[in-house]
């Protein structure tokens, strides 16, 4: 089966499923191409930079840059396949010799064009900021799919894991679902779930949970692959949505005691 990746260059967040993903399951699917988006697509920088600063603090802003800073300098080194680790996905598609392109918008022509051209059986969105439209959910021979870190149709929308922590939930939910041109509302090919550590940071649990999330993407890939899947649709009357949070919704993250970083 052949696998196109859609995601955004995020080496913090995004690079822990790629790197869970390729190193046990890259002999067994055909990765075709993984397409990187800027990391939160259109979204004004400057805009990012406020919303990043009111959650992770001043300090834990500086850390992130300082981890960013790190992954984009070393990942211009490139690193055998076996390598312990790796820094960015550009690198790491390097060493397993699959195709990285850097992408804009998925959805304008030239790209969609291109997929046209070698249409895979499946794509696959993970962390893509962008909403795909009709035009690219229909070239694939078998569909899209998208991975959600959150138990569907609770919590769609941005920020699953905070909200998640936010509710006082002890587990993060996971959904992989059918893609339509309504967000986060195809039918759900699996849904599971992973247990919130004591005193564990947002931080370290997106992480976790994206490397939770490669494995559950090999499941559905195999029941694809087989025709055993069973897609069940979402009650929409279950539905929540969120954005990302306001000042005083992370202040009360705070009081409770989670800390971002």
């Amino acid at each position: 089966m052949r696998l196109e990746f859609l995601t955004q260059d995020d080496p913090l967040y995004v690079l822990p499923f790629f790197d869970e993903f390729l190193r046990n399951y890259s002999s067994e699917f055909e990765i075709v191409r993984i397409s990187c988006s800027p990391t939160m697509g259109k979204r004004s920088r400057l805009q990012l930079l406020r919303e990043l600063t009111a959650l992770y603090g001043p300090l834990g802003l500086a850390r992130l840059l300082a981890m960013s800073v790190k992954a984009r300098v070393f990942g211009k080194v490139p690193r055998p396949r076996g390598a312990s680790r790796f820094y960015t996905l550009k690198q790491m598609c390097a060493a397993y010799g699959i195709p990285c392109e850097r992408i804009g918008n998925p959805n304008a022509p030239k790209f969609v064009t291109s997929v046209q051209q070698m249409p895979p059986d499946l794509l696959i969105s993970v962390a893509c900021p962008y909403i795909l439209k009709p035009p690219l959910l229909a070239v694939p021979l078998q569909g899209c799919i998208n991975i959600h870190h959150a138990p569907l149709p609770r919590y769609k929308g941005m920020m699953p894991t905070f909200w998640q922590m936010l509710h006082g939930e002890t587990r993060i939910g996971l959904t992989i679902h059918e893609m339509a041109a309504k967000v986060d509302a195809g039918a759900a090919l699996l849904q599971d779930s992973l247990e919130i550590e004591r005193g564990e940071t947002l931080h370290h649990l997106i992480q976790r949970s994206k490397r939770h999330g490669a494995h559950c993407m090999a499941t559905v890939l195999r029941q694809i692959e087989t025709n055993s899947n069973c897609p069940k649709p979402l009650d929409p009357a279950e539905s929540t949505y969120f954005t990302f949070p306001t000042i005083a919704e992370i202040r009360e993250f705070q009081r409770r005691g989670f800390r971002a970083i």
